[in-house]
């Protein structure tokens, strides 16, 4: 569980851009990433710039939320006490912007908890429907599943039913002794033009068919395989998910980053899947007997999911 005021990054082991399309989802929060809220009194030096464009964030979202009707909330927030205090908290965040790490989401789910009174008598559902309109100040349109996951701070089944559950999930602890990690393709995308683009995709039957008929099972199969519901191997489930990703989300992919992703499919020492809507932080897993010469290879590039 998070701790008050602190907001993890998240990782979506299950799902990316399957929840557009109602499709099932897994993530889990990612603590090698964080987000505080800070009071204004407490800005380290060096700090200072960030600060800054903290409290214009915060006066946009301000301004954003008052064009919002309250009705449209399940905890309708607090707008008063919101103007009154925006310039007495600040949100230092290392989370990378614009690498799939749901950087959004942890400032969605920190102004969800400073100024919507009520937040903690909602269901899960509920919950992410309010920090999607949230959301929605950054990227145009938001599912709430990323910030959702940062408010919470616990891992989060999205299924195709529109319910939400916590599973007994440990990432650390995979079957056929797996583990995950993040690689840093160096490259930032931005959300709101590649979930455009995938929307236009969809226009296309072949797309769609394919969408439809092959990428939301595999999903499906994947998300089943790691929470121990089917007997299938997980990373075999990952690499048919990063096959159809190479074929069909090019766009998605980091052009520095498309040599490591074949290699991996050609080895089958790893494989490499997106992270959210693309570029940033890539999803992969490996055996663990090729942890090593991994690190060797990738260095700082490299993150262990534990």
């Amino acid at each position: 569980m998070k701790k008050p005021h602190e907001y993890p990054a998240k990782v979506m082991l299950v799902g990316e851009y399957a929840v557009i399309l109602g499709g099932s989802a897994l993530t889990i929060p990612f603590t090698g990433f964080r987000a505080l809220v800070r009071p204004v009194e407490d800005i380290p030096p060096g700090k200072e710039k960030q600060a800054q464009q903290s409290f214009e964030y915060l006066e946009k979202i301000y301004e954003y939320l008052q064009d919002i009707p309250p009705g449209n909330f399940h905890a309708s927030p607090d707008l008063e006490n919101f103007a009154a205090k925006r310039q007495k908290h600040w949100l230092d965040l290392d989370i990378p912007i614009g690498f799939g790490l749901g950087s959004s989401g942890t400032v969605s789910a920190a102004i969800y908890d400073l100024y919507f009174p009520g937040v903690d008598k909602l269901s899960l559902k509920q919950k992410k429907e309010d920090l999607a309109l949230i959301e929605s100040f950054f990227h145009g349109k938001s599912s709430g599943v990323d910030a959702l996951t940062c408010h919470t701070g616990v891992a989060l089944r999205f299924k195709s039913s529109g319910s939400i559950e916590t599973p007994d999930f440990n990432p650390a602890s995979l079957p056929g002794a797996y583990r995950f990690f993040l690689l840093n393709s160096e490259e930032r995308f931005d959300t709101g033009p590649l979930v455009k683009h995938f929307l236009s995709q969809m226009e296309d039957p072949g797309f769609k068919r394919a969408m439809e008929e092959e990428y939301l099972p595999l999903n499906q199969l994947l998300l089943e395989a790691l929470l121990r519901e089917r007997e299938a191997d997980p990373a075999m489930m990952l690499k048919w998910v990063s096959d159809f990703q190479l074929k069909h989300f090019r766009q998605m992919i980091p052009d520095n980053a498309v040599d490591l992703w074949i290699e991996g499919l050609v080895s089958n020492e790893y494989y490499i899947k997106l992270n959210g809507s693309g570029g940033g932080m890539m999803l992969g897993i490996t055996h663990e007997s090729f942890m090593e010469s991994l690190e060797e290879r990738w260095e700082k590039k490299l993150l262990w999911i534990a």
